[in-house]
Parts: C-alpha cells; sequence; structure tokens
C-alpha cells in the first residue's frame, strides 16, 4: 500500500491498528548516503577489518549527515481461523523538509554514489521532497517547543539593531513613531496601528510595513514603553495598552498553536512511536474527525473508539521488529527519529535494546553458520532458496495488494515485504530442524545452492544493508484468507440459504417474531390504571406510537447529555465474556517459533546483528 502526504492521515489509523495487532513487523530504509562512502573517511593503516566500536562511529557519522528517504514497513500477524500467516506492507516516501513556521532549518545531505545507486535501481528521488510524509525527531520537536516558550517568556530577547548617525531614513522613522505613540497615549482610542508612512500628512491607500521597520517598532516599545504592547499585523504593528489576563490568554494560544503544527510535522514519527511503544496520544485531535460545534458525529466516535483500542493494545503489546542486515538501518533510524546518537557503541546498544526489547536480523539468520562472510547469501538469493517452500502458509492481505502484479524491486515496501517472508520461512524451517538436531542452513549456502554474489553489486552497498532485489521473486500471493480456510463453512451457508428458499416457510417465521408493539399490548396494567374506559384499537396504535416515540426521545437525550462526560475518558477494554482462543497443536514448519520472552530458538537468534566487515562479525544487542 502506498501512503504518501496527502493520505497518511487517512492511513495513519489502519497503521495503529494493524501494529497493534501484528506479531512482528519487518521494515526497509532507503538512505541518501551510506557510511562506507564518507568523502571523510581515511583508508586503513595497514588494512584489515575494522572493529564494531570503528564500525559504529563510521555509521554514526553518516546518519548525522545524510536522510532517510524512503521507509517500507510490513505489519505480520498469524490468522488462526485462515491458518495462515497475514502480511500487510506499506511504501512510504519520507521528506527530510521542514515546515517553515516552526523556525528551524535541516541540512539535506545527499551522496552521489548512493543516488546513482539508487537511480539505477529505479527510484524517484522527486518522491521524497514533493510526496513525502514529513517527520520530527523527539529532539528537534522538544527543540521547536522550548525556543517558542523562551521567546514568549522573553528569556532569550532579540538582539537590538543599533542606528547609527547615517541611517537618516531609520531615526526619522522612530522619531516619527515615537511621536505617534505619545499622541495616542492621550487620546480614547484603543489601538494605534504604525505604518511605514506613521507622522505623514498623506497616508497610502494600502497601509504597508517592512519586516526591519517592524523590528525597530518592536524594539522601541519594549525599550521606552513597557506599559504598552506590540502586535505584529501582516500590514502594521498595532499598539495596545498591556493587559495581564489578555497577554496570558494569547501566550496560550500561541503555545497550543505551536503544539499543533509540532504534532502535525511529527508525521511519520508517530509510527516510529507506535512500533517503539512511545507515546502516541498527542495525534489523536489530528486524526479524530470531529464535527462543526465540536460535536462529534456517530462516525467520529466509531473512529475515537477504534482509536482508543489500538493506542490502549499499543501500551500493552510491542510486536517484534525484523529487519534484514539492519545495523545500519537502526544507527539511521535512532538517529531520524530520536536525535543525537549516542557517544558508545554500549550506549547505542543499550538505547536500541530500549525501544525495541526484541529484534531480529533475516541476514544473521542465514548467514550464522557460514564461516566465511564474504561467502554469504544476497537478500535475492535467500529468497530464492526459500521460494520453494510450501509452509507456513503465508498470504498478503487484498487491502495490500499493490506488488500482486508490479514487480518493484527498487522500493523499501517490496523489500520489507521480501523481509517479512524469509522471517517465516526460515524462523519455521531453523526451528524445525533443530529439533531434528540438523544443520538448519545447510540448503542456504551459496556453494551448495550453486548461487554467487551478482558481480554487478557493489560490495559496499551490500556491506551497508542495502541489498536489492534485481530478479523476480514469488510473493505471498493475495488473498482473502478467511473464506479459503472455511470451506466447509461456506458450503453450510449456502445450504442453509436454500432451506430458506420456502417462501410459506419464511411468511409463517416472519410473524412468530414479536415487535415492541406486540410486547406493549401485552404489557398488564398496574392498579391505579384499572378505571381507564376501553379505548378503541385505533387509539391503542396511536399510544403505542407515541410511548415509543417519547422513549426513543428520552432515550436519545439523555445520551446526548452525557455524551460529554465520556468523550475524553481513558479508554478501558470491557473483557466481559472473553474466553482465549483455543489453541491446536501444530505440525512441523507451520508456524515460526514462538516470540515469548522464553524461547530457547529466540535467545539464540534473537537480538543478534550481522555486521559486516568488522572483526567479531556479530553484535549481540541483549538477552531475549
Amino acid at each position: 500500500m502506498e501512503v504518501d502526504a496527502a493520505t497518511f492521515q487517512h492511513h495513519l489509523l489502519g497503521l495503529f491498528l494493524n501494529i497493534s495487532e501484528a506479531d512482528f513487523v519487518s521494515f526497509d530504509l532507503e538512505l541518501s548516503g551510506i557510511p562506507s562512502r564518507l568523502p571523510t573517511k581515511k583508508p586503513r593503516v595497514g588494512g584489515g577489518r575494522c572493529t564494531l566500536e570503528e564500525r559504529y562511529a563510521e555509521t554514526k557519522e553518516a546518519a548525522h549527515r545524510y536522510q532517510i528517504l524512503q521507509v517500507g514497513i510490513t505489519c505480520a500477524r498469524f490468522d488462526y481461523l485462515a491458518n495462515s500467516y497475514v502480511l500487510r506492507p506499506y511504501n512510504i516516501n519520507i521528506s527530510p523538509l521542514v515546515d517553515e513556521k516552526l523556525d528551524f532549518e535541516r541540512e539535506i545531505s545527499l551522496q552521489s554514489g548512493a543516488v546513482a545507486f539508487l537511480l539505477g535501481c529505479g527510484f524517484d528521488m522527486a518522491k521524497p521532497f514533493t510526496h513525502g510524509v514529513q517527520y520530527l525527531s523527539r529532539q528537534e520537536a522538544a527543540h521547536a517547543k522550548q525556543a517558542t516558550w523562551d521567546r514568549l517568556d522573553n528569556k532569550n530577547p532579540p538582539a537590538d539593531m543599533q542606528l547609527t548617525e547615517g541611517d537618516v531614513d531609520s531615526l526619522d522613522f522612530m522619531r516619527r513613531v515615537r511621536d505617534a505613540i505619545t499622541t495616542w497615549k492621550s487620546t480614547t482610542s484603543e489601538s494605534l496601528a504604525i505604518t511605514t508612512h506613521t507622522g505623514f500628512k498623506q497616508q497610502p491607500l494600502q497601509p504597508v510595513i517592512t519586516r526591519f521597520e517592524k523590528r525597530l517598532v518592536h524594539q522601541l516599545v519594549r525599550a521606552e514603553f513597557p506599559e504598552l504592547v506590540s502586535i505584529s499585523r501582516q500590514d502594521c504593528i498595532q499598539i495596545v495598552d498591556y493587559d495581564p489576563v489578555r497577554e496570558a490568554d494569547n501566550i496560550q494560544r500561541i503555545k497550543n498553536r505551536v503544539t499543533e503544527q509540532i504534532a502535525r510535522q511529527t508525521g511519520f514519527r508517530w509510527i516510529f512511536e507506535a512500533l517503539a511503544r512511545g507515546d502516541v496520544t498527542c495525534a489523536n485531535p489530528l486524526y479524530v474527525s470531529r464535527s462543526a460545534g465540536g460535536a462529534m458525529s456517530e462516525q467520529a466516535y466509531d473512529v475515537r473508539d477504534r482509536y482508543d483500542r489500538a493506542v490502549e493494545r499499543l501500551r500493552t503489546h510491542q510486536p517484534v521488529l525484523v529487519g534484514h542486515n539492519m545495523f545500519t538501518d537502526l544507527v539511521y533510524l535512532y538517529r531520524t527519529f530520536v536525535g543525537d546518537l549516542p557517544d558508545t557503541l554500549q550506549g547505542f546498544q543499550d538505547a536500541i535494546h530500549d525501544l525495541f526489547p526484541k529484534i531480529v536480523d533475516t541476514k544473521y539468520l542465514a548467514t550464522h553458520a557460514e564461516g566465511d562472510l564474504n561467502a554469504s547469501p544476497t537478500l535475492q538469493e535467500i529468497a530464492q532458496g526459500l521460494s520453494n517452500q510450501h509452509l507456513p502458509t503465508i498470504t498478503t492481505h487484498p487491502d495490500h495488494s499493490k506488488y500482486k502484479e508490479k514487480e518493484a524491486f527498487h522500493e523499501a515496501g517490496y523489500d520489507s515485504l521480501l523481509t517479512a517472508t524469509i522471517m517465516i520461512r526460515l524462523a519455521a524451517k531453523m526451528g524445525s530442524k533443530r529439533k531434528k538436531h540438523d544443520s538448519p542452513l545447510q540448503s542456504m549456502s551459496p556453494e551448495k545452492n550453486g548461487a554467487t554474489l551478482d558481480v554487478g553489486y557493489d560490495q559496499d552497498f551490500i556491506r551497508d544493508g542495502r541489498e536489492k532485489v534485481q530478479k523476480p521473486i514469488p510473493l505471498p500471493p493475495v488473498e482473502n484468507p478467511h473464506y479459503e480456510a472455511a470451506p466447509k463453512a461456506r458450503q453450510k451457508r449456502r445450504q442453509n440459504r436454500k432451506k430458506r428458499k420456502n417462501p410459506e416457510a419464511d411468511k409463517a417465521r416472519r410473524f412468530q417474531t414479536k415487535n415492541i408493539f406486540d410486547t406493549l399490548r401485552e404489557m398488564r396494567l398496574g392498579p391505579e390504571d384499572t378505571a381507564e374506559p376501553p379505548s378503541s384499537p385505533e387509539s391503542e396504535r396511536a399510544t403505542e406510537f407515541e410511548d415509543a416515540e417519547s422513549s426513543t426521545n428520552t432515550w436519545t437525550q439523555q445520551l446526548a447529555a452525557e455524551a460529554g462526560s465520556w468523550e475524553h475518558d481513558e479508554y478501558v477494554q470491557d473483557k466481559t465474556g472473553w474466553v482465549p482462543i483455543e489453541q491446536s497443536e501444530r505440525h512441523a514448519m507451520e508456524m515460526i517459533p514462538p516470540l515469548e520472552h522464553d524461547s530457547l530458538f529466540w535467545r539464540e537468534f534473537g537480538n543478534t546483528l550481522r555486521v559486516f566487515g568488522t572483526q567479531e562479525a556479530v553484535l549481540k544487542i541483549a538477552e531475549w
């Protein structure tokens, strides 16, 4: 599914829901530059491989210089009714541009080699800038907010401009403004508008004032008229008396506006927060629609209810994060959506583990038994080696069918879908073979498969995780698993429909059901009603309608009166009547090893990254 800036708000709730329900989420990034080709990189003395600490320092420098241009995520969930893994891939372009209203800039760098590589893969370099979803890191959002707060509290007042005797026009403007303010103070007018032509006898038809003149007016009022307030307007500076109540309201209104601007600019980081079990509550007022007057429509209440359910589940459930050759991607992910990277590798390990307690690197799964890293299979080879494996059953959700007929080898969404497929098939295969005490990856070795690295591949890009698929790979079919999984149920429904085709039976059944009016007729009268005279059938029906309408109106009024009492309450899931899912025993390779904390399989293979070109070769982030 393609998501851009125009449709992001529409898809955000669906992304929250799918992430909150996923067993794991795979991701892939496209970058504007890679660490192994930094212009400041110096050749190693004596050659050889660097240490993990040196590789981290190199990747950290690149992440501070270059940007993420595209993110692909695939939400994977095992559907117990369909007995199948259902995948939901998203492809999202990321814009490094910043809203100028936030009053800070972000430097953007493009590496010629990385751009040439992306263009060679068919990547559209214009899309991130024209259709990309914007973002703010946690650090940037805090900085933008604090800068506004400090400005409003006059903690960092702008420096005064110093005028000299040669600034004749500016000095004359200041004199005219000073005289106009002094004259206005002796009048009863509520405000004074300062323009470029203030003090002149002849005024232009359209008032104007330059930004430089606005600064001079603010400076003059701040220095010589502390009992007054200067307010910037589009074509003038408005001078009014200082009112502490009004000023407090204005400051709060400005803070609310800036907070909303920051929330909107946060953009894709809401998805990062959902993956990292961060705070996503501030996204609520932006993406839950409201009707005029502050009242919520029935449809809006349904959206709010679904949003609250997703947020509540995100607080308690965090899916496993899966990537392929993901060390570089994790460093960029942290720098882009959190802030400055830790100084040391250990600090980075602790920070990543705090954000994502469970991560899986499919590159490590596929190469952990390999002795020579240079002979390890690429993403293309791993996918091909598993393409004939029929279990577990994997389908792509019909709402996410973009890659059904399109081979988008250059897209992050496509690669994230392929990574999810590899994760499921490879983990199931390894888990099954480990029970037999067999080598789990014999068939994955390039030497035994007869596969070799494509000579067209640049080893720098492969080492940094930029492994791109260049040939067609069988992807999970786009199906609706619920219908395919229950043929007997469909057959039973067809038989029931055939049985109901008897019109006489339908007519008899229709009159066997009592409606509200039949129930009202059978209600017994109390003693105080026995003296009432009998009424005609017509009057009885009229009374029934009046009573029903009155009851409905009273109920509606009660709901309307009480709506505001729970509208802003914290969502609490009603679990009354819930029963645990009955889980049947699974055959070998029907499912991947369970992702719980006590899983012996993932204790060995989880939270471990393959890092090419280093002496250690493997980085253990933390225990599972």
